[in-house]
């Protein structure tokens, strides 16, 4: 059958992927990739699992390869405003130590005069002092740091500096959304430093960039991230399964596109699924069979998925009910329940990303195996 790959290395998913399968997005990494360059900031909102990360760090990528700084924080992983700003100086301290942690290497070097004269010398011109790694500094001060250090490194080293944060609407879990004016207040005094936001909520991020009364009003420019045209989803997928010997017909590439709807996420997991269950079969040409057992395999490892989503917007009262009339194709409208409270749903669905208008009094779900997972679920 040919090359036999691993599993998860011909369709990959769960993460960030690297340039090659990234499908179709090169105008807009090359667009991003200038606009950052040319010192403006950006910020990209939308669902997870839908390439916000992937098309960002490939552009950052490039930048590194441009010679530019660059720096990444993931604000989803943080729990407090000291780890905040940790990660911010580790971020950027890379750039100059090639360590990932210089913050941890120097607490551990502390000890050692020579290793800690040695990492002295590679922080030297940025105020660095020692007094900051000890728990006796405050939050406050450590984050002061923090915020200073891209445009105090970009300006001693002459660089342009890229700083990314990821998940940004989660920094106010460990603060309180505060932060956000102080950020400003050292953000918009830069000049050689761009700021690249990423957000998977974005109702809550739409409110932070767009609105008059949020500290990030106006602050960076808000970009639409393009769907994947059909065409070069064709091409991708037929030329993944040709790697291991393994032929696809359009037709049968388009139909699994119609099971997705192009979310690039669950699209890699159909088609990696569909992989297996031709490894399984030994098969050598993908068949409507093959396309049905891979889609409900699929929908089984997503579950979990759908189920956290389902979960988290069942917080919310009559949502269940509106979500079930919405897969099901029925009105959304209950006579028990008052319309402004369905509206007051629809709104919620539709800032969650989960839903879209189509029309007037016409919505769509925009993950159409999510929609599959609902009619399953609510039998």
């Amino acid at each position: 059958m040919g090359v036999l790959l691993l599993p998860g290395k011909l369709f990959p998913g769960g993460g960030p992927v690297s340039e090659r399968d990234i499908v179709d997005r090169e105008d807009f990494i090359a667009s991003l990739q200038t606009r950052l360059l040319d010192g403006h900031s950006i910020m990209l909102a939308g669902p997870r699992r839908i390439g916000k990360t992937s098309l960002a760090d490939e552009a950052m990528r490039r930048l590194k390869r441009q010679g530019v700084y660059t720096a990444t924080i993931d604000s989803f992983r943080l729990s407090n405003k000291r780890d905040f700003a940790v990660s911010i100086i580790n971020a950027c301290l890379e750039n100059r130590t090639g360590i990932r942690k210089t913050v941890d290497t120097l607490k551990h070097q502390i000890k050692s005069i020579a290793g800690t004269a040695r990492m002295t010398v590679k922080l030297e011109g940025l105020a660095f002092d020692l007094d900051l790694l000890r728990n006796n500094v405050s939050d406050d001060e450590l984050l002061d740091y923090a915020l200073e250090l891209p445009e105090t490194l970009a300006k001693r080293d002459k660089k342009q500096m890229v700083v990314l944060f990821d998940e940004f609407q989660d920094i106010a879990r460990f603060s309180n959304m505060d932060i956000y004016k102080k950020l400003r207040s050292y953000f918009q005094r830069h000049q050689d430093v761009s700021y690249l936001f990423l957000g998977s909520k974005a109702g809550m991020m739409r409110v932070l960039f767009a609105s008059q009364e949020e500290a990030f009003y106006r602050f960076a420019t808000i970009l639409p991230i393009p769907s994947i045209p059909e065409e070069a989803w064709v091409r991708y997928i037929r030329d993944k399964f040709s790697e291991p010997g393994i032929a696809v017909d359009d037709e049968a590439i388009i139909e699994v596109l119609r099971l997705t709807g192009g979310h690039p996420h669950d699209t890699m997991v159909v088609c990696s699924e569909i992989y297996y269950a031709a490894l399984q079969t030994e098969a050598r040409i993908i068949t409507p069979v093959l396309i049905r057992s891979g889609y409900d395999t699929a929908l089984l490892t997503l579950a979990q998925i759908y189920d956290e989503i389902l979960d988290e917007v069942s917080e919310r009262a009559y949502t269940r009910q509106v979500l079930k009339h919405l897969a099901k194709g029925d009105s959304i409208y209950d006579r028990r329940v008052n319309p402004n409270e369905t509206k007051r749903v629809i709104d919620y669905l539709i800032a969650k990303a989960l839903i879209e208008k189509n029309g007037r009094g016409s919505y769509r779900f925009t993950e159409p195996m999510f929609q599959e997972h609902l009619l399953r679920h609510f039998g």
